[in-house]
């Protein structure tokens, strides 16, 4: 019976994961505004969010407007500035943030300004931000921003957007401006940052993957066999180079070196429990419980040890909700052949769509800890991002909140079972 109750857990999580079903991550809620305001910049529509793990604040006004007409540190309490800013207020704390829309300046391009304010309003310090920004009208403005760029932690926060005309027309009486505009018009609005991560992905198109599209030009560097001692070195190329890669792990070396793949931005790919040939499904699915229980995140690719495969274990990998994905460029650093070997076998053979297989684990893998800084630079050079498989093969990843990992220790009769046998009889159990 507690074999029956495991399995159909699973099978509801996996179920889960496979359909989205998991909490939304693009909280806010749109605030509207009547025209209560003269000047270009009264606002009409204002929306703070979060998609993925990414801020995005959108506003709409009643005219156009040039973002280089835009003062990005103004003192918002003062009638002869122009400004879009939004202000920011965590529950708790006294200090507010200010984020402003602005023109470039000094060589700088960034056109989005983050501040923090004092008492009065004033400007304390502030610093230009990266963010992408959309005009899809002269009347609308996007950003899209990483939260800790602007100091922006996980919590609840109040906040309020603020905008300025400026002119003759827009003096009132008493040196008041009949230009400025609030949203809300009382009080403030409520957002929630949440701290997220990818849990899953959508499996979609035919098995199995020897590469990707060719178009755009994209690269996948793969990493089989960890974790293991070599796992963190890599990570810091990656990262150290802004490359991206995937990483198949087998389920009785999952660790919270795992955890720290998925923290650092990377993908999980399940790779069988023991390493054995023809993986069994009950290898497969105890793989994606190890990795879940530790980062939170389901597989959706599997690979095959040795990339051999057969119909049953495509289709076993496929009931489980994973694309079974291969290679088509080995560079052979299982073999220990040097790392000026492993770097020109892979820039050689590299093309648009490529899926490289490389090993973090299963022996020294210093040399190809070396050569991957090497073999980074020069596809970059040649025009290529390095992306996960997931977004080489158009899958869709599923966020979720950050949960603390929780245990879900792998079934008894799989750790005692004989590499990829099937799971006992309830009678057996």
């Amino acid at each position: 019976m507690r074999l029956k109750l495991y399995f159909m857990a699973a099978g509801v999580l996996a179920a889960s994961v496979a359909m989205g079903v998991v909490p939304r991550i693009a909280a806010g809620r749109p605030q509207s505004d009547p025209r209560d305001a003269r000047g270009r910049l009264d606002l009409r529509k204002v929306n703070v969010a979060q998609v993925q793990r990414s801020m995005r604040v959108a506003v709409d006004t009643s005219g156009g407007f040039r973002l280089s007409a835009l003062n990005r540190h103004p003192d918002t309490t003062n009638p002869k500035k122009r400004f879009l800013c939004l202000h920011l207020h965590r529950f708790g704390r006294k200090r507010t943030r200010q984020l402003c829309f602005g023109a470039r300046s000094n060589g700088d391009a960034a056109t989005l300004a983050y501040a923090t304010l004092k008492p009065d309003g004033s400007v304390r310090s502030w610093k230009p931000i990266d963010a992408s920004i959309d005009r899809p009208t002269k009347h609308s403005v996007i950003a899209r921003f990483n939260p800790r760029r602007a100091d922006l932690d996980p919590g609840k926060y109040r906040w309020r957007f603020l905008s300025q005309s400026t002119g003759t027309k827009c003096e009132g009486p008493q040196g008041t401006n009949i230009c400025f505009d609030r949203v809300p018009n009382h009080g403030a609005a409520g957002f929630k940052l949440e701290r997220v991560q990818p849990v899953g992905c959508r499996d979609s198109g035919g098995s199995p993957r020897f590469n990707g599209p060719a178009h755009p030009k994209r690269i996948a560097l793969t990493f089989d066999d960890g974790p293991s001692s070599y796992t963190p070195a890599i990570l810091n190329v990656l990262q150290r180079h802004h490359a991206k890669g995937t990483f198949f792990e087998i389920g009785e070396q999952v660790s919270s070196e795992s955890r720290a793949v998925l923290e650092a931005g990377e993908e999980l790919g399940n790779h069988s429990y023991h390493h054995e040939n023809d993986p069994s499904r009950a290898s497969m699915a105890a793989t994606n419980s190890r990795i879940r229980s530790v980062s939170g995140f389901t597989p959706c690719l599997f690979r095959p040890p040795g990339g051999a495969y057969n119909s049953r274990v495509v289709a076993d990998a496929k009931a489980l909700g994973m694309t079974t994905v291969i290679w088509n460029v080995d560079p052979r650093d299982w073999s220990t052949p040097g790392s000026g070997a492993i770097y020109s076998r892979v820039v050689s053979a590299a093309r648009p769509g490529a899926i490289v297989i490389m090993h973090d684990g299963g022996g020294n893998r210093s040399q190809t800890v070396a050569a991957l800084p090497r073999i980074i630079r020069t596809l970059r050079d040649r025009g290529y991002r390095l992306v996960t498989v997931s977004k080489l093969l158009h899958q869709r990843m599923i966020w979720g909140p950050v949960r603390r990992p929780f245990e879900l220790r792998t079934p008894r009769w799989f750790l005692n079972s004989p590499a990829g046998s099937a799971p006992p009889t309830e009678k057996e159990e």
